[in-house]
């Protein structure tokens, strides 16, 4: 019987292949300890997450959803029932789209209704809402008014909007509400200026950390709790720096004119407001006009009032009630040393709930002034 030997592998392939399986037990080690260290910086990724998420304001969240709906005239609108977080502020949306209580008007002698429109200043970005300026306003006026009024504030802000949508809100809302008061908190971004201009330049320039990240790559991070706790943080650091620089340029830009093309861009901003002020007129409502000051107004030492005035005189010229909001916000800054802090951490534009309460009490000022409605205080 003949017997069939296999032959021996080459000693090279053999050779090879042991070397081979020792490089991988060699490698083993490392590629543990590499997926350990992989797996313990996701671990601190998602506690770091969680941490910046529950410093935030309102009930605590696990991921951030959009709040917003397209609207082809809007951009985009509240959707109806929303309730969750966006961009580091807790949402709360009624039936009407509209930040707050559901709440649908009587139309009872006793009831004063206050419509507010405005950008993510009059809404409340980044402040409970029980915090925001409409919501305020209308506890403080509960509270000082006439026992038998029962008194509304509807807030009609959205994140994003500038003038162009304010008219078309109060359009969409105005029938149906019936207001007598239409409260408009209008912002620097709504109009051409040399503030803005400073602004965009130091906080918006091609230096600044916006610049550097691609807008698509900011949308999705910010998303994150952790991002948004560490853009902040690089503002604040860069705070006192900021400022040196848009004070620079805000003594350098002082009385400058903005150019033709703002020009006529703040004209059709001009009859945007005054096709608002003749509309909610029409509704039987009285009308009151606030600017909301930046952070670097407040806290400078020189700074360009131009768009105060500039928005003012187009107020008087309607005869429409202007509120100023700028020195009460530099007047209660200055009670203390350091000043105190009237805007949210990190952020240049939007007010704290302190902040906020400024605006409220400023309004209620002009209503007493105006004898628009009878408080106390």
């Amino acid at each position: 019987m003949n017997e069939t030997k296999l032959a021996d592998p080459p000693s090279s392939c053999w050779t090879a292949g042991r070397q081979v399986f020792a490089q991988s037990m060699k490698l083993r080690p490392l590629l543990k300890k590499l997926a350990l260290a992989g797996a313990s910086l996701f671990v601190a990724f998602v506690v770091a997450e969680l941490v910046a998420r529950a410093g935030e304001p309102g009930p605590f969240s696990f991921v951030d959803r959009t709040p917003n709906d397209p609207d082809p005239v809007l951009q985009h609108v509240h959707r109806p029932g929303f309730v969750g977080r966006w961009d580091g502020t807790w949402y709360e949306i009624n039936s009407k789209g509209m930040r707050g209580p559901e709440w649908t008007p009587s139309f009872a002698p006793e009831e004063y209704r206050v419509l507010a429109l405005g950008d993510s200043c009059t809404f409340g970005k980044g402040v409970d809402e029980s915090e925001c300026w409409p919501r305020q306003l209308e506890t403080l006026l509960r509270a000082g008014a006439a026992a038998d009024l029962d008194i509304h504030v509807a807030n009609a802000g959205v994140n994003g909007y500038s003038g162009k949508q304010y008219l078309e809100v109060l359009r969409r809302y105005g029938k149906d509400l019936k207001p007598q008061l239409v409260l408009v908190g209008y912002n620097l971004n709504d109009f051409p200026n040399v503030v803005q201009a400073v602004d965009r330049q130091v906080f918006q320039g091609k230096d600044s950390l916006r610049a550097k990240v691609p807008s698509s790559l900011r949308d999705n991070l910010g998303r994150l709790a952790l991002f948004r706790w560490l853009r902040a943080t690089y503002y604040e650091m860069n705070r006192e720096r900021d400022w040196a620089n848009a004070e620079r340029l805000a003594r350098e830009s002082s009385g400058k004119e903005t150019g033709p093309k703002n020009a006529q861009r703040f004209e059709a901003e001009k009859q945007r407001l005054a096709d608002l002020v003749t509309e909610s007129r029409a509704l039987g409502a009285n009308v009151a006009i606030f600017l909301m000051p930046y952070e670097s107004q407040v806290y400078l030492d020189a700074f360009d009032d131009t768009p105060v005035q500039s928005l003012r005189d187009v107020c008087k010229s309607l005869g429409v009630t202007f509120v100023d909001l700028a020195e009460p916000f530099r007047e209660a800054a200055r009670k203390s040393d350091p000043p105190v802090r009237l805007f949210l951490r990190g952020d240049r534009y939007h007010p704290t709930a302190e902040g906020y309460r400024i605006v409220a009490d400023a309004v209620i000022k002009v209503l007493r002034e105006q004898a628009w409605l009878a408080v106390t205080h």
